[in-house]
This record gives C-alpha cells, sequence and structure tokens, in this order.
C-alpha cells in the first residue's frame, strides 16, 4: 500500500463509499478506511431507493457498494482511524489501527497514511435496546428510523422501545403503517408529556413503564415477544427503537478545527459539502440534514464532483491506467 492518496475517506457507509466510487471514476488515488459495521448495516431493508423495488438491506447495499468502488481502483482499510492532523506542507496525516488492538490499548497494528484531499464520513450510531444478544437482532427485526423503515413494519405487531416523549412521539409516526403499536418507556423515572399521553390513548396504544429484559423468537427476521423486567409479556412481530443517537463521530473533524453544531453535526458548505478547514469535506449523517441514505449518497457524489474541481486546480492530473471497462460494466 502506497502511503500517499490523493483522497483518504474515513468511513465506509453509503455518503463514503459513493464519494469512492466517484473518485475512482474521475481516476484519482482513493482510500477508505473503515471500521466497518455502522448505521446503515444495521437496516434490515430499504424499500425506498431508486431501483430496488424489492427492496435491500443495509448490509447488502454496502457490500455492492465496496465492491463497485474497486471495480474503480479503489483501495481499502479496515481499521480504526485513532488520531489525524494537518501537517506543515498541507497534507493530512492519517493514522488508522487494527480493531483488536485498539479495543486492547496497545500501540500494535497502526499503520499511517497520507492524504491530499480529506473526506470525513464517519457518521452516527444509534443506541440499541438493551438486551442480551441484541445484535442477534440488530439488522433483522430491530427498526430505528421512521422515515427510512416505517414501511418495513406495515399491518404488524410493533412494539417501540424508549423514554420520555421521544418514544410516544415515534409510536404516532408509525401510526401510518401499523394500528398494532405498543410502547414501552424503558425508563419509568422519564415522564411523557400529557398532551402525548392523551395521543397514544385516543389510538388504543398501550404503554408500559418498564426495562426490557429480552426478546424471544425462532428466527432472527421476527421478534415474537418483548419480555419487560417486572415480567410482563409482550406480543410482536418487530421492534422499533427510540432510544436516539448512541453518537455522533465529530471526534476527528474537531482534531482539526472544522465547524460543528452545538450537537456535534459538522457544518458544510450547501454547495460542495466542504468544511470550514480547507481541503476537508464531510458528507452523510455526520453533516446536519435529514437521516437518509440517498441524501448521504447524493452528497458523496456532490463533494466528489467539487474534490476533482480541487485537485485539478492544484494542477494535479490523475494517472491514466488500462481497465477493463467491459468487466466494470458487466458486475
Amino acid at each position: 500500500m502506497s502511503n500517499l492518496y490523493d483522497v483518504v475517506i474515513i468511513g465506509g457507509g453509503a455518503g463514503g463509499l459513493q464519494t469512492a466510487i466517484h473518485m475512482g471514476r474521475y481516476g484519482w488515488k482513493t482510500l477508505v478506511i473503515d471500521r466497518g459495521k455502522g448505521r446503515t448495516f444495521y437496516s434490515p431493508q430499504y424499500h425506498n431507493i431508486l431501483g430496488f423495488p424489492e427492496g435491500i438491506s443495509g448490509a447488502e447495499l454496502l457490500k455492492r457498494g465496496k465492491q463497485q468502488a474497486a471495480h474503480y481502483g479503489v483501495e481499502f482499510l479496515t481499521k480504526v482511524v485513532i488520531d489525524v492532523k494537518q501537517d506543515e506542507d498541507g497534507l493530512f496525516t492519517i493514522s488508522a489501527q487494527r480493531r483488536k488492538e485498539y479495543r486492547e490499548g496497545s500501540n500494535q497494528q497502526i499503520t499511517m497514511v497520507r492524504a491530499r484531499k480529506l473526506v470525513l464520513a464517519t457518521g452516527i450510531m444509534d443506541r440499541h435496546p438493551n438486551v442480551p444478544d441484541v445484535y442477534h437482532w440488530a439488522g433483522y427485526s430491530i427498526y430505528y428510523c421512521a422515515d427510512c423503515d416505517g414501511f418495513e413494519v406495515r399491518n404488524k405487531k410493533v412494539v417501540v422501545v424508549g423514554t420520555g416523549d421521544g418514544v410516544a412521539h415515534k409510536a404516532m409516526m408509525l401510526l401510518n403503517w401499523s394500528r398494532e403499536i405498543t410502547v414501552v418507556n424503558v425508563n419509568p423515572q422519564t415522564t411523557i408529556n400529557e398532551d402525548l399521553l392523551e395521543q397514544l390513548r385516543t389510538y388504543n396504544i398501550p404503554i408500559y413503564h418498564s426495562p426490557l429484559k429480552k426478546f424471544i423468537g425462532q428466527k432472527r427476521d421476527h421478534i415474537e415477544k418483548v419480555i419487560l423486567q417486572d415480567g410482563t409479556e409482550i406480543q410482536s412481530d418487530l421492534v422499533f427503537s427510540a432510544l436516539g443517537m448512541y453518537s455522533v463521530h465529530s471526534e476527528l473533524g474537531k482534531k482539526l478545527g472544522v465547524d460543528t453544531l452545538a450537537n456535534g453535526h459538522i457544518i458544510v458548505d450547501p454547495r460542495t459539502k466542504q468544511t470550514s478547514v480547507a481541503n476537508v469535506w464531510a458528507v452523510g449523517d455526520i453533516v446536519a440534514h435529514s437521516q437518509q441514505v440517498m441524501i448521504a449518497i447524493g452528497e458523496g457524489a456532490q463533494a466528489a464532483i467539487w474534490i476533482n474541481k480541487s485537485l485539478r486546480a492544484d494542477g494535479r492530473l490523475p494517472e491514466l491506467q488500462e481497465r477493463d471497462v467491459k468487466s466494470v460494466h458487466a458486475t
């Protein structure tokens, strides 16, 4: 692996991969550094993306995107980025470590690369329900985004888990697709606004106040029962999480001095997707926008257009390489 890249993209979600595909097609030497299993990975099924009327899982979408980017010469490194800095010569140095050593806190298995242009596509992560073996269900029968996934719960028994007003709002949104909704406020110390409680009663949505104990089901894509700590058993088909975001992954951007909102989302130019720091772009859910995979894809394409312009403005040209275009198009 050569040390210097024209573009390094941190994050291999939908936005990062779309940027990579475009950069590869422009001919620039591009590297994607991805720690794996981001937010999109845990989406069981998308039916709202153009060209996939039968639906596609988040995991499959990312798999195909990675393969497509690789066809255009994009390189991949599966590691956790632990540091990024801008050097005196204007280039960026990115340090990445294998996940095992990163978790152990060691200083082994660290790769350092340099980049002329940097793209932050580090995204956000939803908070998963606190049950044993949650990753057995995540990506199969737990949903998170009503705008993205509400269609998937149509005419099913849905248990919405969360806290306070947020869980009530999520339940009300899901009425577009289901009338068999149950709410679980997993933190009984949090209250729900009386107006929201009245709305839940109007639509005959029962509400329980108890932490979760476990989910039961014979198949990963069907949670048959939600068991609460107080012993309550709720019949279900699927679970919808209203627990909010676990984290906004903008730490690397803050190290570089990019401007962010109070909630951590990175501020970008609406046209170019460039941040407040020259030669640093941001795309996807790390940016303040409606958190939709197709919006992340659009931002990735838009950023790539302006990164190419920037590289050309620097007086650079990509190396011309022989490619089997037919095999790229056939895959």
